[in-house]
């Protein structure tokens, strides 16, 4: 009696793990709603018990870039509700799966690659110019199965100087992703950097400076050579020369106020001398004020290396 008790028991609990299902660790699903059949495999010596189980709905699809997970004790719930009972149930694999859309996945760094040869291509600037990417656009999923090519196109000019290119996903010739990239021009400007310490005063020369390229949003003002000139202050090695700290060198004075100079007129196969008294200091290249000793009349000079004057036009004066 007691082993027909044993033998039937064991035939009750065989047939009660009557569902067996196997879990992957994620699957991806394309219908709007997932199905317990979706999330894994099912097997039953009930088919139809199996394909019950298989058509359980577990809730919608994810939305695009999300991700569900569902786990082992939500999926016997749900058989529960539907009358299946949890003691006829057996899994493995995984303890819980994570779900995805089905969908293409284009990675940032693609998206704008593809655009940037694309503006370069269509869009080309000079060599004082380029095109640089404002911001890295966000990863281009395209849903659903089947081929997908990326196609980029312009797109609308922004104030600014801005200019957007898309990428526009295509499956055959149906649109079905879209992603914006912006890009703005971008100029050269040569900076002065000092390659060593410069005094306040000490002259830039090609040995304590290096000039470096740089991109800036704005175009560049002129440049203008600063060789020759000096710092209106000290400047340490590494630091930028800014413009502002340019100042025009400052020469000797080689003519001195109330000392007698010589005044030369060049012209045609002759040069006349004569004597004249400055009536300013002046540096090589400056022009000054000179009285005329002999005639008393005070010209505009020119002042020379040599330390004489030449006279560029009269102005009125007397003794």
């Amino acid at each position: 009696m007691m082993l027909l008790l044993a033998c039937a028991a064991g035939a009750l609990a065989e047939k009660a793990v009557s569902v067996k299902m196997h879990l992957p660790r994620s699957v991806v699903v394309n219908g709007k709603t997932i199905r317990l059949g979706d999330l894994g495999v099912i097997r039953s010596s009930d088919t139809a018990l199996a394909a019950k189980a298989s058509d359980i709905a577990m809730g919608r699809r994810p939305w695009s870039g999300e991700k569900i997970v569902v786990d082992r004790r939500t999926i016997l719930s749900r058989l529960a509700a539907n009358g299946i009972s949890a003691s006829a149930v057996s899994f493995t694999g995984s303890e819980n799966v994570s779900v995805t859309r089905g969908e293409k996945v284009f990675e940032s760094r693609v998206l704008s690659r593809i655009a940037e040869a694309f503006i370069n291509k269509t869009r080309p600037l000079d060599g004082q110019c380029k095109w640089r990417l404002l911001r890295k656009p966000e990863d281009l999923l395209a849903p659903g199965d089947g081929d997908v090519r990326l196609q980029p196109r312009l797109g609308s000019e922004l104030s600014g100087g801005c200019l957007s290119v898309e990428i526009v996903a295509l499956r055959g010739n149906r649109q079905v992703g879209l992603a914006r990239v912006l890009f703005k021009q971008l100029y050269s400007m040569r900076k002065l950097v000092a390659a060593r310490d410069i005094p306040a005063g000490g002259v830039i020369t090609p040995q304590n400076t290096r000039i470096e390229v740089v991109s800036v949003l704005r175009q560049a003002p002129r440049w203008i050579s600063p060789y020759g000139m000096t710092c209106s202050r000290a400047v340490r090695a590494g630091a930028v020369v800014a413009r502002s700290l340019w100042t025009t060198r400052k020469t000797t004075v080689v003519v001195r106020r109330r000392k007698s100079v010589r005044m030369k007129i060049q012209m045609a196969g002759f040069a006349i001398v004569a004597a004249g008294q400055a009536l300013e200091d002046g540096r090589v290249g400056e022009t000054i004020k000179v009285r005329n000793a002999d005639s008393k009349r005070i010209v505009l000079a020119r002042v020379n290396s040599d330390g004489t004057v030449s006279p560029v036009y009269n102005t009125r004066g007397g003794k």
